[in-house]
């Protein structure tokens, strides 16, 4: 569990329910739920 774990403080990245327009005018309903946060480097 000490693995990385003083290099990324966040584990995991907390997304919101939401709707997303896509670009072909569909809207699609997107849940809260967690995902793995982007890495950057």
């Amino acid at each position: 569990m000490s693995d990385d774990s003083n290099k990324s403080i966040i584990k995991r990245v907390y997304v919101p329910g939401h709707v997303r327009d896509l670009p072909n005018g569909e809207r699609v309903k997107v849940p809260g739920h967690y995902k793995a946060p982007t890495k950057t480097s």
